[in-house]
């Protein structure tokens, strides 16, 4: 059974060698990494050259510049794995990553999804650990989990099987924020056995240089209109008027991640449609309590919640 490892890089000529290292030492041998320099101006395609060499496992294509989303279809596309998984350039896996997961895969026999745990590492070295809250879950409670928060968004710390990749996703051209969630919720409604592997097993290694810290009002407009993006998408399946109240949790909380980047006029149209559409107590009331607060904080009284509490948002 063989896993398929896709990593967009740009610029990363200072992480491909804790990254791709991280997969040499995998105790399972049976994968491929697929490296996509998105149109790196540093001496990535010289480091992606050197580890192709080195092992024949990895195999790296360069490129124009065309963002994350176009490198992740490339990989896709290019992957020969039963299996397979998103991996950033600045982070890494543990030595047993693979391995567990072979294990949860052969246990369920053969998941649509693996979700499992991961470590959020800071500069100072400070580790967060997340764990999936369920061992398995149908395909409804886990999108119901997901808008509002329970459970992450990301497409890295998951395993998917590559036949969910076999029609075309509805791709956001160009999105900087929250293409992750736009692409993801899109893969839940194609699984039907989705599964946890409780060990962190994936280091989420954080710099405050990335688009997640950059502050902009294009970036926190950006931010609000990929909960659009999602809305819209399920708009047209059949779970639609099962997740009303949760696509309004979700645009609470896209809104408050919205605030990171920063604080929209009171009259701006993103946040008018919020507050009209989406602001009721039963989405309130699915989101944890601080957030709602925040929530309620910034849409009427201008208090950016996250100058209040820089690790909650």
């Amino acid at each position: 059974m063989k896993i398929s490892i896709i990593i967009p890089i740009y610029n990363g000529e200072s992480y491909i060698a804790s990254c791709l290292t991280s997969l040499l030492n995998q105790s399972y041998t049976n994968w491929e990494a697929i490296c996509i320099n998105d149109g790196s101006m540093d001496r990535t395609d010289e480091h992606l050259k050197h580890y192709s060499e080195l092992d024949n496992r990895i195999r790296y294509f360069s490129r124009e510049n065309q963002g994350v989303v176009k490198a992740r279809e490339l990989g896709v596309k290019s992957s020969l794995g039963d299996y397979l998984m998103f991996l950033d350039v600045d982070d890494t896996l543990t030595s047993n990553a693979l391995t567990l997961l072979i294990n949860k895969m052969m246990f369920v026999s053969f998941p649509d999804i693996i979700v499992f745990g991961f470590n959020i590492v800071y500069k100072e070295k400070n580790v967060k650990k997340k764990r999936p809250n369920f061992s398995s879950i149908g395909e409804i409670s886990y999108l119901k989990s997901v808008l509002i928060g329970k459970n992450g968004w990301e497409l890295c710390g998951k395993l998917y099987k590559k036949s969910l990749f076999n029609f075309p996703l509805q791709l956001p051209e160009r999105m900087r924020i929250g293409e992750d969630a736009a692409i993801f919720i899109q893969l839940i409604c194609r699984s039907k056995t989705i599964v946890a592997c409780e060990s962190e097993i994936y280091n989420y290694i954080q710099h405050s240089s990335s688009v997640s810290h950059t502050k902009s009002i294009e970036l926190a407009e950006e931010t609000i209109q990929a909960a659009y993006f999602i809305e819209n998408y399920l708009r047209n399946t059949s779970y639609y008027r099962l997740l009303k109240n949760e696509i309004s949790s979700m645009f609470l909380l896209f809104y408050l991640r919205s605030t990171r980047r920063n604080l929209l006029p009171k009259n701006h149209s993103l946040v008018k449609y919020i507050r009209q559409n989406h602001l009721k107590f039963e989405s309130l009331h699915k989101i944890p309590l601080l957030k709602a607060v925040y929530v309620l904080f910034s849409i009427y009284f201008r208090i950016n919640p996250f100058k209040l509490s820089n690790f909650l948002i």
